[in-house]
């Protein structure tokens, strides 16, 4: 059970880069201009005390996505992150942006760059949900069959009305198929 880097979509690489930037972003940039009786800035970390472990559980959910997508053959866990990828993403966004009104001092750009970090991670978690979705790619894509009309026989029992019945084995047989189901 090696790491297979081969194996990550674009899903897991959005959410991976937005979690190495916010991890980045949370301790190295100002986030916020300090109140005016203390010069300097703080960064993400000290500055938002009530979200910081909220971010750093979308940071760690998010690189467990790469990891758990890199490493494992089946799919079950990595549909599993890429939901929680999701949802604390989109948890992060909205507290970061509830932080950015309610918050005092002037935001920095850390804090922007902060917020565009998890709206990328909540878009990653997106993109890897929609590539487990489906393995046929575009839903529209999918042909839709439609099932044919059913008629009495004289026995009772229910068969495809002939004139309807374009299923697979009727070419070249007159009547019902043999494959139909009774």
């Amino acid at each position: 059970m090696g790491f297979d880097a081969g194996r990550l979509r674009k899903g897991e690489l959005v959410a991976g880069g937005g979690a190495v930037l916010m991890l980045a972003d949370v301790f190295m940039l100002p986030w916020f201009g300090a109140p005016a009786s203390r010069p300097g800035s703080l960064d993400g970390w000290h500055a938002l005390t009530d979200i910081r472990w909220i971010l750093l559980l979308t940071i760690a959910v998010s690189l467990a996505l790469v990891y758990c997508m890199a490493a494992r053959r089946s799919p079950a866990i990595p549909i599993t992150l890429s939901i929680f990828t999701s949802v604390l993403g989109g948890l992060s966004s909205l507290l970061l942006v509830y932080s950015l009104i309610d918050q005092p001092g002037a935001a920095r750009l850390g804090m922007y760059a902060g917020l565009i970090d998890a709206v990328v991670i909540a878009y990653g978690g997106y993109l890897s949900m929609r590539a487990e979705g489906s393995p046929f790619g575009d839903p529209a894509s999918i042909e839709t069959v439609h099932a044919p009309r059913t008629r009495a026989g004289p026995d009772g029992r229910t068969e495809p009305d002939s004139a309807e019945w374009t299923g697979p084995g009727t070419a070249g047989r007159s009547g019902v198929d043999s494959g139909a189901r009774t």
